[in-house]
């Protein structure tokens, strides 16, 4: 990586203050070389001066992190040999390795998310332009409750909305003025405002159970289920 690591390390006595406790907290921003060899370092150190009496002949680990993902735990300051030095460094080169990879999948995720709300893209088209790193099912479910900021959509639902009354009771939505309680149309932004007519277009309002939102997003994503979908194709 081009910026150099900076540690930080905890020098923990369980025995004297619990593993919640620190005795000594630090950070290193000139370490060049791997976790392990900064905590064989600090326990070293510590060994040698301890701050006071009671950690003398006390057990210490001291476990170290960078800001690049590596980890380490030690308690015991033995240099290690040249096989277990490579293991040690392979250990920490996956580690940084995975992390970078965290990373850059969440700035992928957050690029995909804006491409889609800010973008003008459809959610297939963003899936085929990432399909060498990401299968189009991962994608797809990454865009899972993100819409365009100002798309908006009309859906006509076929047959009535219901909502759970409780004890196993369900009431269709009705319309105040006709009564009608199927074919209702939804229409609005999953991000804005959202508002529900009957087939005479008298307005119809949700009982508190019924999120418009979620239930204009529930429509979107299942345009199969028994639903009439007129706006922007995905």
């Amino acid at each position: 990586m081009a910026n150099s690591p900076v540690f930080e390390y905890e020098i923990l006595a369980p025995d004297v203050d619990g593993w919640g406790s620190p005795a000594r907290r630090g950070t290193v921003a000139d370490w060049t070389g791997t976790a392990h060899d900064l905590g064989r370092d600090i326990l070293r150190r510590w060994q040698a001066a301890p701050p006071e009496e009671r950690y003398a002949d006390a057990r210490v680990v001291v476990e170290v992190t960078s800001d690049h993902g590596a980890w380490a735990a030690i308690d015991d300051t033995t240099p290690p040999g040249p096989v277990e030095q490579a293991l040690e460094t392979a250990v920490e080169a996956k580690l940084v390795a995975d992390f970078a990879s965290d990373r850059t999948g969440d700035e992928l995720a957050e690029a995909m998310r804006d491409a889609c709300r800010w973008g003008g893209l459809s959610k297939n088209k963003i899936a085929d332009r990432v399909g060498r790193v990401m299968s189009r099912p991962t994608a797809l479910k990454q865009l899972k409750g993100v819409w365009p900021a100002d798309e908006s959509y009309d859906l006509t639902v076929r047959g009535a909305i219901t909502y759970d009354m409780g004890a196993g009771s369900k009431e269709a939505v009705a319309c105040p003025t006709c009564g009608a309680m199927e074919n209702h149309t939804v229409f609005g932004s999953p991000t804005g405002e959202v508002r529900v007519v009957c087939e005479a277009r008298h307005h119809v309002e949700l009982p508190a159970a019924v999120d418009g939102r979620r239930l204009l997003e529930l429509l979107i994503e299942n345009p199969d289920a028994g639903i009439n979908r007129f706006g922007a194709a995905e």
